[in-house]
């Protein structure tokens, strides 16, 4: 997957170098979307990696942009848990939505749901593997264990869904859809451009 997503980026950052040098428009736009791939392609891979835990050196510090979150819960101390499935990752917030922590659940790529469980603690249920952990609200893992595969759905869902405060920038990470959307918007703007040089090189031969 490393590889890959390594191999996708690498590709679009040469795109702009690897054709007829262009001027104008063309130039530029080669530019924008190869950027589009590159960005694209980072958040794809960069949310598949981290969910099976290839990121977990990321330090707590790291807030991951989420935008809408389902299955948020509040604690009994008024803080806000959210669930980032995508990058198998939660976050804390406070009442005013300002990050404090986050930081990765081994959920091996699957989704998962929170529950409150006391005022400064909470679960994490895991549907691949039947994992059941229990964490407190400064990142320690307090317990885990596993439970009946059968019994994932019979968990209540507790958590509602909010808007999380995001600079746009970081809009396009906040899912591997929206960067797949990136990217594919990337391509597009790349098979124009490559498009309209091929019909610039036909009517050249054709008027000669």
């Amino acid at each position: 997957m490393l590889m890959m997503g390594g191999t996708f980026i690498f590709i679009a950052a040469i795109a702009p170098f690897s054709s007829k040098p262009q001027k104008g428009w063309k130039r530029l736009l080669r530019f924008v979307g190869s950027f589009f791939i590159v960005v694209g392609a980072i958040g794809f891979f960069g949310s598949a990696i981290s969910s099976v835990g290839g990121l977990n050196w990321l330090p707590n510090s790291f807030e991951w942009p989420v935008v809408l979150a389902d299955g948020v819960i509040e604690t009994g101390n008024k803080l806000y848990v959210v669930p980032h499935t995508p990058s198998g990752r939660v976050q804390l917030y406070d009442s005013e939505w300002k990050f404090i922590r986050g930081w990765h659940v081994t959920a091996y790529g699957g989704i998962f749901k929170l529950i409150p469980s006391g005022e400064n603690r909470f679960e994490v249920i895991t549907s691949r593997k039947h994992m059941r952990y229990v964490f407190d609200t400064d990142g320690n893992k307090l317990s885990e264990a596993s439970y009946p595969p059968a019994d994932y759905d019979s968990f209540p869902s507790e958590g509602e869904c909010f808007f999380v405060p995001t600079k746009p920038w970081l809009v396009v990470f906040c899912h591997p859809f929206v960067s797949g959307a990136a990217f594919l918007a990337g391509m597009i703007i790349l098979g124009f451009t490559d498009k309209t040089n091929r019909r610039k090189k036909q009517t050249k031969l054709s008027s000669k």
